[in-house]
């Protein structure tokens, strides 16, 4: 099985440290992060991820502006969006773009497993 690779974008160490602990504790290795959306597309050029778990406000680049570049590049990448804010509107243009799934902050480590098991999942399904 290849290792999966993950970039983890979010303006807070402390959210980014979180959410690279849960995937460590599932196992998954190659983790990368960004502080920013702009980081995370310049990495994004680079590097071939499988999943891309992204806060929506941050600085620089917000993390729908982020995804909508990502999906353009790789429109079959997985972007799990993660953020407190509410806005219906918002969270609808997120899923429109093509984010796969969108997880309210705080993420608790069984709501986090099962979005990232449900996406490799459907993963292995379209194989």
């Amino acid at each position: 099985m290849m290792s999966k690779r993950f970039l983890v974008v979010d303006d807070s160490k402390i959210a980014r440290k979180k959410l690279s602990n849960f995937l460590e504790e599932l196992n998954f290795k190659v983790i990368h992060e960004a502080e920013d959306g702009e980081i995370a597309v310049e990495r994004f050029k680079k590097i071939e991820y499988d999943y891309i778990i992204m806060d929506l406000e941050m600085p620089n680049m917000k993390g729908n502006e982020a995804a909508r570049l990502m999906i353009e590049l790789n429109p079959s990448i997985n972007i799990i969006l993660v953020t407190s804010i509410v806005d219906k509107k918002e969270l609808i243009g997120a899923m429109k773009i093509g984010v796969k799934k969108i997880l309210k902050k705080p993420v608790s480590f069984q709501m986090f497993a099962r979005a990232v098991k449900e996406l490799e999942v459907k993963d292995e399904d379209e194989r």
